[in-house]
């Protein structure tokens, strides 16, 4: 795979052991699987110009600044994250820094942005905002891709791409090699647990 194409994949190392024959000896190898990152769609009018705005400008999308640019949304926000307003503060500072120029930012935020994902979906995200959480998720691996940052994201989130992955691919003939990754990739996952 071309570089500029990897641009738009989530990579996930995945643990391989092969057992060599003739040494007698076990070797771990890693391969990667390419997780294409699927566009997230607006969910109404109302969220579809959100969601312009903020890619016009080639940004993510920020909960305070929603609340500067469309106040009639205020209420819905706070109704859905009072409870986790302080953190997504920290992720609109992160925001702003990254754009001034801070690497070590874009990953932070991402990192801020798995953990919030954990409290969707809320009324403001499904009735108004959209989701948002996943389009940021998108533009931040992208992100961190086009800086040739290296990351990994939790084991929850990897399963959460896959499944927008394969509902997006879903009428496509299957992809065995990727099929077989995934299958390998849960395998490790529940060997970790036990």
């Amino acid at each position: 795979m071309k570089k500029e194409e990897n641009k738009l994949y989530y990579i996930e190392p995945v643990e391989i052991e092969i057992y060599l024959k003739k040494a007698g000896k076990v070797r771990t190898v890693i391969k990667d699987l390419y997780i294409e990152l699927i566009d997230v769609k607006p969910v109404n009018e109302g969220s579809q110009k959100i969601f312009d705005h903020f890619k016009t400008g080639g940004e993510p999308i920020d909960l305070m600044e929603i609340q500067n640019i469309f106040p009639e949304y205020i209420k819905a926000i706070y109704d859905s994250y009072y409870k986790n307003m302080d953190l997504f503060e920290k992720l609109s500072m992160h925001f702003k820094t990254a754009q001034g120029g801070s690497d070590d930012s874009w990953r932070l935020a991402l990192y801020f942005t798995e953990l919030l994902m954990k409290y969707e979906p809320t009324v403001a995200s499904s009735k108004f905002l959209g989701d948002f959480q996943t389009y940021n998720l998108n533009y931040l691996i992208k992100k961190l891709n086009q800086q040739g940052q290296h990351f990994l994201l939790e084991d929850s989130t990897v399963a959460y791409l896959i499944k927008r992955r394969n509902m997006a691919f879903r009428d496509q003939p299957r992809d065995r090699e990727f099929d077989k990754l995934v299958e390998l990739w849960e395998f490790n996952i529940k060997e970790k647990f036990y």
